[in-house]
């Protein structure tokens, strides 16, 4: 057996044998790890009213994608998602596959994220595999992974620029599968998913730059910075596709949108440092890594505890845990400049 199908294996025995500790019903309420767009308690009690025979849309509190409802939230498949984002990866890299497969499966981010049964788990993987295809099936991929989280459409582009059968197998994937989720569940699920998404309507705070700027926001000029928070994520596609390979411009976008999306975890780095991995001779351009390393794990011990002083002791208030948001979010842009 090679050195990465060792670590293959040693990463999923390490989560199922975490998931049969208390630990990861710890986790499933820490906002560094779940939105109310990747939760697995949002996703469970929309399973639920699905179940009764109800819309789990009509009420306003269930996010997920339609295609999460036919998802078994149990932990043998979140196991199985990283191990296929960490092959995926392995294949994309060409040297040190084990070493890529370890930065996946051994980051504090994603194992963490896998043990809360947070959806970013899955998004990855399917983001990650999107990226390792080719052909038709890369475009399908895509088009699923953005049906779960909306951002990878941003990497239409740079798909198209790598293949254009890509780019039609996205079209007909995604135009397919709009089509039978609103033939189902009307237009209210476009609503309460993507619309949550795009209009941050649902405030709950995690680890990204939006919630907080958007509870103090004046309703008069929430539209406009509405609009500059997510043309953010929309201005360097172009930009990158003229400048840089296809397989590095997916690679600054997926670091882009993993940070500046609307409801970011810290699993959603997981992804982009795995790709980053793949590719050495782009590692080398990381002007700092000991610093970026160094206050990664400098926000890993500070936004729990600055949570914990706001919400349960009671000696801090909300300004405490988005200072930490703030420079998990700094910390990761400057490692993408």
């Amino acid at each position: 057996m090679t050195s990465s199908g060792l670590v293959l294996i040693a990463g999923v025995v390490l989560r199922l044998t975490l998931f049969a500790t208390s630990i990861p019903a710890l986790l499933e309420r820490r906002p560094e790890l779940s939105t109310p767009l990747t939760s697995v308690r949002s996703l469970k009690e929309g399973q639920f009213i699905l179940a009764q025979g109800s819309d789990p849309y009509a009420g306003g509190v269930f996010h997920h994608s339609p295609l999460y409802l036919l998802l078994p939230a149990v932990p043998l498949v979140y196991t199985l998602a990283d191990a296929v984002a960490a092959a995926t990866l392995c294949k994309i890299a060409k040297e040190r596959k084990a070493l890529v497969a370890a930065v996946y499966l051994f980051n504090p981010y994603a194992l963490l994220s896998c043990l809360a049964r947070s959806t970013t788990t899955i998004d990855n993987a399917v983001l990650i595999a999107a990226i390792g295809a080719a052909g038709p099936l890369s475009g399908a991929m895509l088009a699923v992974a953005s049906h779960l989280s909306l951002y990878p459409v941003l990497l239409v582009a740079p798909f198209a620029v790598r293949s254009r059968w890509s780019l039609l197998a996205f079209a007909v994937s995604f135009s397919g599968m709009t089509a039978l989720n609103t033939v189902i569940f009307g237009h209210s699920w476009m609503r309460a998913s993507w619309g949550v998404i795009l209009t941050v309507s649902d405030l709950t705070p995690n680890v990204g730059m939006w919630w907080y700027f958007f509870t103090e926001m004046f309703e008069h000029f929430r539209s406009f910075f509405l609009g500059v928070f997510q043309l953010h994520n929309v201005i360097y596609v172009v930009p990158l596709c003229l400048r840089l390979e296809p397989h590095i411009a997916i690679l600054v976008l997926v670091a882009v949108f993993s940070t500046w999306k609307s409801y970011p975890t810290l699993g959603d780095a997981a992804a982009w440092a795995g790709l980053l991995a793949c590719y050495p001779d782009v590692v080398k351009h990381l002007r700092h890594p000991l610093f970026t390393l160094t206050v990664h794990l400098y926000t890993f011990i500070l936004l729990p505890l600055l949570h914990s002083l706001w919400l349960l002791t009671g000696t801090g208030n909300a300004n405490f845990f988005y200072a930490a948001t703030m420079v998990h979010g700094l910390n990761s842009s400057l490692a993408v400049t």
